[in-house]
């Protein structure tokens, strides 16, 4: 029994200084892992924005190319036009979807194309090299009520999207549409 008396243990102060710096090493730890997997879910709310955006860019994209031609009906943030098929199709948004809406032989259909949209713009551009925007677009309109859009050839279409919820920044894409006149 003589032999545990020698032995020294650890004294109350060195249990408490040694608790006190692994909780101190704990925390800062999970502070890590904790910023961690908010920059990873942030990235995430990105790259769904950006795939979302650049899915419905490429759909408006193909359907637009070879269309008979932009209604008069569109502006700065609605598209109206008449698809190669002869169908008539309106893109825009509202209540922060891309919306296309699709006139068939009962009326209208609208389908949710993409969502967490801000905003979305459209500016056009003749053949001359006009550019018809928010700035002009009424002036135009009063100008030539149905024939403002004829001579249009390309459309620019900006998205911005931003994830609710989120204090991701926004994600903004354009895209630039060539019409070809169909014969």
């Amino acid at each position: 029994m003589e032999h545990l008396h020698d032995e020294r243990g650890f004294t109350l102060a060195e249990l408490m200084l040694s608790i006190l710096l692994l909780s101190i090493l704990f925390l800062a730890a999970f502070g890590l892992f904790a910023q961690g997997f908010v920059f990873w879910k942030q990235g995430e709310h990105k790259v769904d924005m950006y795939d979302s955006l650049r899915i419905s860019l490429d759909r408006m994209g193909r359907e637009m190319r070879y269309t008979e031609g932009i209604s008069s009906a569109s502006d700065i943030n609605n598209l109206c036009f008449k698809t190669a098929e002869g169908k008539n199709v309106k893109y825009y948004c509202s209540a922060h979807e891309l919306i296309r809406g699709e006139q068939g032989a009962s009326g209208w259909g609208y389908n949710p194309v993409a969502s967490d949209i801000e905003s979305i713009k459209f500016v056009y551009t003749t053949s001359a090299g006009a550019v018809i925007n928010e700035s002009n677009i009424a002036q135009h309109k009063q100008l030539y009520p149905t024939t403002w859009t004829v001579y249009i050839n390309l459309v620019t279409i900006t998205i911005t999207a931003k994830k609710e919820g989120s204090n991701v920044d926004p994600v903004v894409l354009t895209q630039k549409v060539s019409l070809r006149a169909l014969p």
